[in-house]
């Protein structure tokens, strides 16, 4: 049995949940949910992760987190609660395994105590991770957010090379490809990324050595 349907106690809800989740595989780069798509079922990560992006109705995305194995989307929960259709632009971060439960148990299910600790555990976990994006954004310079960004992609891949243009990391955060480019160089200067042709390795051990005014 996947461990992942002993997740919880409840031997009625255990059972409940191995009756009426989906299994899904996805290759790395699918999108698996976009801006006003309804909420026909919410994932469960059983491995791999998936990249969580804000995007505006011009097509401007900015990056909020990953959802890693044992989480899911807390968009998506309150979504089907009040049956909304999606808010945010998921892709698969890496090769993945998802659980996709149907979106009427959502509401079922709160009458286990479990699944209620459940949602709102990942309700408060994102929320959290919010928080820190919009301080990053809002307080740190866009060589910091860079850098936070490059960090995360790499401990939700497992991988220290991350396979991407210099005009996929101005996507997700919103930036001119020329302003990342100059970034990545400065990074590259300081020994925390080699950069190569559609790559780059991370060198996530470095600590971060703001730049000099001169290098601003």
């Amino acid at each position: 049995m996947n461990e992942l349907y002993d997740m919880f106690v409840d031997q009625t809800l255990e059972e409940e949940f191995e009756r009426v989740a989906i299994h899904r595989s996805l290759k790395a780069g699918e999108v698996l949910m976009q801006p006003g798509d309804p909420i026909t079922h919410v994932p469960i990560v059983e491995k791999g992760s998936l990249r969580i992006l804000a995007q505006d109705g011009q097509g401007h995305e900015r990056f909020l987190y990953h959802i890693m194995p044992g989480e899911s989307c807390a968009v998506s929960l309150t979504c089907c609660s009040s049956r909304r259709t999606s808010s945010v632009l998921a892709i698969v971060e890496e090769d993945t395994e998802l659980l996709m439960i149907p979106a009427r148990y959502m509401d079922e299910w709160m009458i286990h105590a479990e699944w209620r600790k459940f949602v709102s555990g990942t309700q408060a976990q994102r929320f959290e991770e919010l928080l820190q994006t919009i301080e990053v954004v809002a307080f740190h310079k866009l060589d910091e957010q860079l850098w936070d960004y490059l960090v995360k992609r790499v401990q939700a891949t497992g991988s220290h090379i991350l396979k991407m243009t210099h005009q996929d990391i101005a996507q997700e955060l919103n930036s001119p490809r020329e302003v990342i480019t100059r970034l990545l160089h400065q990074l590259q200067a300081r020994g925390q990324v080699t950069i190569a042709r559609g790559s780059m390795e991370v060198h996530v051990s470095a600590t971060w050595d703001p730049p000099s005014k001169e290098g601003l």
